[in-house]
């Protein structure tokens, strides 16, 4: 395990069942709200065609990661027991690509409405997945596929 990683959490954390896409929605509207709140002048210009190809890209990285899982007829559920160990590009440049495309349509659409308040959206999410899913996917990973899955962490980053 890299140093830079966090450390296993607590069994509290690892009990909760997340659902990332659900979890990006919620944060989408609250910090839409937050964003429509706050007394500011809206205008359109090149920061909305760069927030949509953002979130363009992290939606079609997101569906191609999910589509690799569901063709190999294993769990897309952060607490599902994995059936298949995927190592194929996304997956060969991110540990975590569903989580990333995720993360980057937070952040496209923070672009795409210029708003600092929806910057929290992309910020909190990966915060969450970052500190309480990822370790518990890690440690089941570690312990169905092993060394195989120790050498796939020691050369593919966890995020990009």
């Amino acid at each position: 395990m890299n140093s830079t990683e966090p450390q296993a959490p607590s069994a509290t954390l690892t009990t909760m069942k997340i659902h990332p896409p659900l979890l990006a929605g919620v944060l989408v509207l609250v910090t839409l709200a937050l964003h429509f709140m706050l007394p500011e002048e809206r205008s359109v210009g090149w920061y909305q065609v760069i927030g949509l190809i953002v979130v363009a890209g992290g939606a079609g990285l997101s569906s191609f990661a999910a589509a690799i899982f569901q063709a190999r007829d294993t769990t897309r559920k952060p607490w599902g027991e994995p059936t298949a160990f995927v190592v194929q590009p996304p997956f060969t440049w991110t540990r975590n690509p569903m989580y990333l495309g995720l993360a980057a349509v937070l952040l496209g659409l923070a672009i795409f409405f210029e708003s600092i308040a929806m910057l929290l959206a992309p910020a909190v999410f990966f915060a969450v997945i970052d500190r309480m899913l990822i370790p518990r996917e890690e440690e089941t990973m570690e312990r169905l596929f092993g060394q195989d899955y120790v050498a796939y962490k020691d050369r593919v980053r966890r995020w990009i």
